[in-house]
């Protein structure tokens, strides 16, 4: 049985160079998507097992035969998309999903639909590098964070190039229901839009279903590019391994820049994808037992602090508390946090202008750290209230 009670702070600070490697000991960080404990000892084995068998060589462009095969049988009982080997692509990781599709597809002046926002970062820094606009669709946050779908339809304009749906969401937590998806595979159908599905965190699920766009019809799937991946919900984003479906028209020329860029993915990394798909589910299911119980506590003790207010994310690791009553930009306030707390938590404005005034935590660690970082926090909002 694992041990989510502790977190072992020397290897964090060792190795966990995003998260815990800039800050002194006396820091907690509730920042980077990271979770702060080992992978399953399921998929550290299947590694160890593929380095034994040496696999060194080229292997397939797309992926190793049997992972393609455990990802097709996940995607057709799972999500309900029909995928076949041909379908799908390895890749590393899903930030390189972002990028691909933003440098493919994407020109000068043309605008992204990134729906709903905030968003998480990469897709704004991805749009813009191209050249092109990226354009928000913001969360109705005074409704419960429901997709405004007036909001989503009236952005749509001539130089509309692309919808990019992130889903489960980053940084809300929301899962967005099969009318809200169905509204925006409408909207794409009508004006003839690319969709750009990030679905990297179906697996960390509390409340609702989560409904992949490619799966609503053959239409959707054909004009839909879904990336999947392994690293949050695992714990094994260092792999750098996702994998991206589509039947779209542009598939065989994804499949080409693919190729030209890297090969192929990292076939230790696909002996780890593998390990989770088949064997991973014990594991998981005990961690999103306690992911549970520390969202809770975190949602508990953030909802009788003065000043804050937050609502219950369906999925993901992230509350994503409004401050604004404070006075101050969210960037003030990680500034604050990190001065007068020693909690390092994540600047909302970065997600977007619909995030500004918001501040996102990490909670995927021990209940005694989350419990000591809202200690600290909860005494510096007073001071400030």
């Amino acid at each position: 049985m694992a041990d989510f009670e502790s977190i072992n702070l020397d290897f964090l600070h060792a190795r966990a160079a995003l998260k815990w490697g800039p800050w002194d000991r006396d820091v907690i960080s509730l920042s980077v998507a990271d979770i702060d404990f080992p992978a399953p000892r399921e998929i550290k084995e299947a590694v160890i097992n593929a380095v034994n068998e040496d696999r060194t060589p080229y292997s397939a462009y797309g992926g190793d035969p049997d992972v393609l095969d455990a990802v097709c049988e996940k995607l057709n009982r799972v999500n309900r998309i029909p995928a076949t080997p041909d379908d799908v692509h390895m890749i590393p990781g899903t930030m390189f999903a972002i990028f691909l599709v933003c440098y493919h597809f994407l020109n000068q002046g043309d605008e992204a639909l990134i729906s709903p926002a905030p968003v998480y970062p990469p897709f704004i820094h991805n749009v813009l590098n191209t050249g092109a606009v990226p354009v928000f669709n913001p969360l109705d946050f005074q409704h419960g964070a429901r997709l405004d779908v007036d909001d989503l339809k009236a952005r749509i304009t001539p130089r509309t190039r692309m919808l990019m749906v992130c889903n489960p969401h980053n940084p809300t937590g929301r899962v967005l229901t099969l009318e809200e998806l169905e509204c925006i595979a409408r909207l794409a159908d009508e004006h003839n839009l690319l969709i750009f599905a990030d679905e990297l965190y179906e697996d960390m699920l509390f409340e609702g279903e989560h409904i992949s766009l490619a799966s609503l019809s053959k239409e959707i799937y054909e004009r839909t590019i879904t990336v999947f991946g392994f690293s949050k919900a695992f714990g094994i984003p260092g792999y750098r391994i996702a994998y991206i479906t589509t039947r779209s028209r542009y598939k065989k020329e994804l499949k080409h820049r693919i190729h030209d860029m890297i090969v192929h993915a990292d076939t230790l990394a696909q002996a780890a994808a593998k390990a989770a798909l088949t064997d991973g589910k014990a594991w998981l299911g005990e961690f999103m037992s306690h992911l549970k119980r520390v969202r809770d506590y975190g949602l508990d003790r953030l909802s009788r602090t003065p000043g804050v207010w937050c609502r219950e994310p369906e999925a993901t690791p992230f509350l994503f508390p409004n401050i604004a009553s404070f006075g101050m930009t969210s960037e003030e306030m990680c500034e604050y946090l990190r001065e007068e707390a020693g909690v390092i938590v994540m600047n909302g404005a970065e997600f977007g202008p619909p995030g500004e005034g918001f501040i996102r935590i990490n909670f995927a660690t021990a209940h005694s750290v989350l419990k000591e970082a809202m200690d600290r926090m909860e005494a510096a909002f007073k001071r400030l209230a």
